[in-house]
This record gives structure tokens, C-alpha cells and sequence, in this order.
């Protein structure tokens, strides 16, 4: 399985070298930033040689509606069963997904990309400062 992580500007190689940091590399992920240099075509042409194969691919888009997911949904037209598109998700859930790839390759594409926007939704979280009263015991202490 492949995972094409692509967006706007450097969001792709942004990605990348978080991932870098933070774990090395993941086997199968491929880094398509979308320049101010490029236009459709140029990216339409990166994705295409990527899907070459009959290999199952998860494109992750920085966005819903954006170039780069609008060109992965035309990528992936009549390869519903083996390329799924899915934008917003985050560091966290390439992270868990791709290092844990084996454990994705019995499931369908669609059920990975389902998976990937789920630990998304689970690794999202608002941290909430919490106001404890401190009692004091009746001796001071």
C-alpha cells in the first residue's frame, strides 16, 4: 500500500519532514507538494505516475475541495477499489497508520481510508486547564 500526502505549497514536504523527525521514514508514503510554479496538469501528471500500479493508494489532501484533492479525485475515478482520497486529516494518524501498515493490507482501501479519518478524529483534542483547590489537613500540612 502507498500513501500520496499532498497539498498546497509545502504542506506535503511540511509533513515529510515532521515525519522525518519524529520517526525516520514510513515505507509506501510519497511527499507531492502543490507549488505556485505548477498548474493542474503538472500535478495530475506526479499522480499519475505514482498510480502506475494496481497498488492500493490513500491520498491525504490538505483540504477538501483544493487542487490537489480536486486532481486525486480524478486520479482515483474508476479506481474505487483500489485508491481512496481523504483531506484534513493529520501527523498523528499517518504516524499510526503508517507504522502499522502491515496491519492495514487484508483491509479494503475504503475501510483504510475510514481508519485513517478516524484516528484523525481520535488523536484531535482540546487540552482544558483544570482548577484544583488545594485543602489544607487541619495540622497545616
Amino acid at each position: 500500500m502507498q500513501i500520496i500526502v499532498t497539498g498546497h505549497g509545502n504542506f506535503a514536504s511540511g509533513i515529510e519532514s515532521t515525519i522525518k523527525l519524529l520517526a525516520g521514514s514510513i515505507n509506501g508514503v510519497k511527499y507531492i507538494d502543490f507549488t505556485g510554479d505548477m498548474n493542474e496538469k503538472d500535478l495530475a501528471e506526479k499522480y499519475q505516475k505514482l498510480l502506475s500500479t494496481e497498488e492500493k493508494t490513500l491520498f491525504f489532501c490538505d483540504l477538501v475541495g483544493g487542487t490537489p484533492y480536486k486532481q486525486a479525485v480524478v486520479a482515483s475515478a474508476d479506481k474505487e477499489r483500489t485508491v481512496a482520497v481523504v483531506a484534513g486529516c493529520n501527523v498523528g494518524s499517518l504516524l499510526e497508520l503508517g507504522l502499522n501498515s502491515s496491519a492495514l493490507q487484508a483491509k479494503s482501501i475504503s475501510e483504510v481510508a475510514t481508519t485513517f479519518v478516524e484516528t484523525s478524529k481520535n488523536n484531535t483534542k482540546v487540552f482544558k486547564h483544570v482548577v484544583q483547590n488545594e485543602q489544607v489537613d487541619e495540622d497545616g500540612i
